[in-house]
């Protein structure tokens, strides 16, 4: 058995504690001259840089990256600050382009239908308000009796009839149109020239379709046929398009049959209408 001293490795570790030491001590040295750098003393304060370079290096390069990122955020932070003001810019623009193109259209619609009434004197009017019951079908325009709207007038759209004033304010009227219940139109079959007459139905209004009644006994209807206002009556002008036959129930000769009509107008997508003053 060996019981000999390894004076080896006894030397091993006291170099690596020597080691350990020394670093240790470069370290707090450089610390020390690293805070003393500023020294108010010219000599401490030059030693001092000298030892504490590496250290200053370092701190230098870790002030760097850090600054740097702020300055990156910020620059970002700019960036998008700067998108935000031209999105909003946009959505201004393209704002004022659809106005514009509403107010074209309007203008469009407008004179449209001034022009397809020529013959009569109009006052053009925007539909403001709409009733949202199940029983009456009617809205509110913007003009009243300061601009010449009475009650009874009549009240047209560039595709047909839509109605009539069954209310006036100075400045407002409202319209009771003709798929509402209480609405009653003297009209003519455009193929055979026949009267009849075009109710609004509580059930039939929200499909737009109105009910053709009181159909001649020995007249001979057809699907497409044209319907225009009759003129009777005096409520309503003569030869104003107000609806298509859609289907026929009940035969020839049954006392009993009727028609539903489509309205020319959708009355539902209207925002426009003339009435009628002369």
């Amino acid at each position: 058995m060996d019981y000999g001293i390894d004076f080896s490795n006894n030397s091993q570790k006291r170099k690596k504690k020597i080691i350990f030491i020394v670093i240790f001590l470069i370290f707090v040295i450089m610390f020390v001259a690293f805070f003393f750098r500023n020294s108010n003393n010219e000599i401490v304060s030059k030693v001092a840089s000298v030892i504490s370079k590496p250290i200053n290096f370092v701190y230098n390069g870790i002030n760097n990256i850090f600054n740097s990122d702020s300055s990156d955020v910020e620059e970002l932070q700019a960036q998008n600050e700067e998108l935000k003001k031209e999105n909003e810019e946009l959505k201004m623009q393209v704002f004022e382009s659809q106005k514009i193109l509403d107010e074209n259209t309007t203008l469009k619609e407008m004179l449209n239908i001034q022009k397809e009434y020529q013959h009569y004197e109009t006052v053009m009017a925007n539909i403001i308000y709409r009733e949202h019951d199940n029983w009456t079908q009617t809205f509110t325009i913007d003009v009243g009796s300061n601009d010449g709207i009475k009650l009874d007038q009549t009240v047209v759209h560039e595709e047909g009839l839509v109605g009539y004033v069954s209310d006036v304010t100075e400045t407002t009227a409202v319209v009771t149109t003709i798929l509402d219940a209480s609405s009653s139109v003297s009209v003519n079959i455009s193929t055979i020239n026949e009267p009849a007459v075009v109710n609004g139905d509580l059930e039939l209004k929200e499909q737009n379709r109105l009910k053709l009644t009181y159909i001649p006994l020995d007249t001979e209807i057809s699907v497409s046929d044209m319907l225009y206002t009759s003129g009777i009556g005096l409520k309503y002008p003569s030869s104003i398009p107000v609806g298509r036959i859609v289907e026929i129930v009940n035969n020839k000769n049954d006392v009993n049959r009727y028609a539903l009509v489509e309205p020319c107008v959708d009355i539902g997508k209207i925002s426009e209408v003339a009435v009628i003053v002369n």
